[in-house]
C-alpha cells in the first residue's frame, strides 16, 4: 500500500503545494497486509483475528455473511 499512498502524496503535493504528507512505517510483521488482503481472506472465511482490531473482525465476519 505504500506506492499507492506515495503516488498520492504526490498528487496532493502538485494539487495543493502547501500539504505535507506524514507517513508511518508498520510494524515488520504487519507489512504485508493490506485491507484488501485482509477483506478477501475474511471473505473467505480465513481467521483474521490475530491480524486487526477485535471489533474490526467482527464487522467484517458479519458483513461477509450477509452476503452468503
Amino acid at each position: 500500500d505504500f506506492e499507492r499512498e506515495f503516488d498520492m502524496a504526490m498528487m496532493n503535493k502538485r494539487l495543493h503545494p502547501e500539504l505535507e504528507t506524514v507517513c508511518l512505517m508498520a510494524k515488520v510483521e504487519y507489512q504485508f497486509l493490506s485491507s484488501s488482503l485482509l477483506k478477501e481472506v475474511a471473505s473467505l472465511g480465513g481467521n483474521i483475528d490475530d491480524l486487526v482490531p477485535k471489533h474490526v473482525a467482527s464487522a467484517l465476519r458479519k458483513k461477509f455473511q450477509s452476503k452468503a
